[in-house]
């Protein structure tokens, strides 16, 4: 099996070499001068940092941000000054008109899900979040002619996707996993991350949005000014009738480094109360 994503000893080795080599070291970072402004005295656009062979400079840690379904763990960077209280409670997600398109037969099972998440939820017992439901990646390590680098800090432990930009395709012998099995390419200035070899361990969301082992996510990540422009297209042909394209999330630049989280242990399952559910969900 080849190496996709790790540990939280793995992610310490990674991010020990990003001290030892830094990145602007290895950047060369150059600029591209905005274009002119039409309207007198209007303030320039911010130049787009790029590396040498002329890409976006996506390097830089990030903070997560509000979502439909902000993940487990999703703590690392400041408060978000635009957040409203409120915005990703269950009425709120409710409300949204971008629901997951699932087939009509397995809307009971959502429901159910969501019902008792306490109980279904794999987030709650240690599981790593996936994607797309981990979001965009606390931080990013980019060198021309290297594989890209997502780093994640959560609850769940640490860890980290390794996305080959040399046009390989996708591995026929890999294992399903957590993170799958990626490659990435540039579709101008975006990132475009393609992923398959899915695990079915995992929820797209909070209220009870489970995916079958046919996942295929295709994540788009675009430079806004120090930001990052996240957003993922969710393909599912055993559960959903098409494709389905999250609300795009905004991960904000900060100068907060990833720390190390303790371990993950389960003690609550055997605590948790059923409300009344006699039959195990099929």
């Amino acid at each position: 099996m080849k190496l996709r994503h790790g540990s939280t000893l793995a992610t310490i080795a990674v991010l020990a070499l990003l001290y030892i080599a830094p990145v602007p070291a290895i950047s060369q970072q150059t600029s591209v001068p905005p274009p002119p402004d039409a309207s007198k005295g209007a303030k320039p656009a911010q130049a787009l940092k790029r590396l040498a062979d002329g890409h976006p400079d996506l390097n830089g840690f990030y903070a997560s941000s509000s979502g439909a379904d902000t993940p487990v763990g999703a703590t690392f960077g400041p408060p978000d000054p635009n957040f409203k209280r409120g915005d990703g409670s269950a009425k709120a997600r409710a409300a949204d008109p971008n629901q997951p398109p699932y087939k009509p037969e397995l809307m009971a099972k959502v429901k159910n899900f969501s019902q008792y998440e306490s109980k279904y939820d794999p987030a709650f017992y240690c599981k790593q979040g996936g994607v797309p439901r981990v979001g965009p990646p606390h931080a990013i390590i980019q060198a021309p002619g290297m594989p890209i680098i997502f780093l994640y800090q959560v609850i769940a432990g640490n860890t980290f996707r390794i996305v080959p930009m040399d046009g390989r395709s996708h591995d026929p012998h890999a294992d399903t996993t957590y993170y799958g099995d990626s490659i990435g390419h540039w579709d101008g200035d975006t990132l475009v991350v393609d992923t398959i070899d899915f695990n079915d361990d995992t929820w797209l969301g909070i209220d009870g949005w489970f995916h079958s082992t046919s996942l295929h996510v295709i994540e788009r990540l675009t430079r806004d000014g120090d930001n990052i422009r996240y957003q993922a297209t969710v393909e599912d042909p055993e559960i959903f009738t098409k494709p389905w394209t999250m609300n795009p999330r905004i991960a904000r630049a900060t100068t907060d480094l990833i720390v190390e989280n303790a371990p993950c242990k389960e003690t609550d399952e055997s605590n948790i109360i059923d409300f009344g559910e006699k039959t195990k969900i099929q």
